[in-house]
This record gives structure tokens, sequence and C-alpha cells, in this order.
């Protein structure tokens, strides 16, 4: 049996929590969701699969601070030591990319995603809403 786990931490100055997930499948959201986000805060998530699957996510609301490179406020989808995207903003851009309907899958059997707010917004943004699921590694 699969169990929720919850490892409290600090990471950077801001506020942040770790949380390592092993269901077959789940939501998870930004902080206050789905009211406005807080500033500086800073959540993980680590979705970790038993080997040979692999973890799909995909994104139903998706509504972050837009900025240069997403170096503000952001989503970062990693996997087999890879950054798989950096997400912010609510619809992508030349040098910015937000998921729209867009499905990620995981290199391996571990997917971390890093939510991270800075120190202020000059609008109400509110955050994501994102459902996981396992994958046979083979793509079925």
């Amino acid at each position: 049996m699969w169990l929720l786990l919850y490892d409290l931490t600090v990471l950077y100055s801001g506020a942040s929590s770790s949380i390592v997930l092993q269901k077959m499948y789940g939501r998870i959201t930004s902080p206050s969701f789905p009211n406005v986000y807080p500033n500086h805060k800073e959540r993980i998530w680590n979705i970790t699969v038993p080997k040979g699957y692999s973890v799909r996510i995909y994104f139903t609301h998706f509504n972050l601070e837009l900025s240069y490179l997403c170096e503000y406020d952001y989503v970062k989808l990693s996997s087999g030591g890879k950054t798989l995207a950096t997400l912010c903003g609510k619809d992508s851009t030349d040098t910015e990319e937000a998921p729209g309907n867009k499905t990620y899958n995981s290199i391996d059997n571990n997917l971390m995603v890093v939510f991270r707010s800075d120190y202020s917004n000059e609008k109400p943004f509110t955050g994501f809403e994102a459902f996981y699921a396992w994958l046979w590694a083979n793509g079925c």
C-alpha cells in the first residue's frame, strides 16, 4: 500500500515544504488554490512510482505571474536529473511556456514538481491545479 507522506523543510528564505506522493494518481495545487497564491512560497512534490512505471501530469488550471524566462513565479517539472519544463504565465510566449493542454511524462519513476512564488505580485494570480497518474514505462 502506498502512503502519502509529508516532509516539511525550509529550502530558501520563504516558507517551504516538500511532499512525497506515492499514490497511483492524485491532484496537486498551488498553496491556497483556487484563491490567490501567497507571496514568497516554495512547495515541492516528489511523485515516486514503482520501477517500470513513469508519471504523467497535466494541468487543468494554470495562472501564474508571467516573467521573462519564468524567473519570478514558476512551476518546474524535473525527472531523471533533467528539467522537463519551467512554466509560468497563462499563455505561452516566445520565451515562456505555459502548459495549455500539454501532458508531461517523467523520464523515470520519479517526477519532481516545484512551485515557487517571489516576494510580490502586482495582480491576483490563482496558481495551478494538476492531476498525475502512473503510466507504464512503455507508454501504454
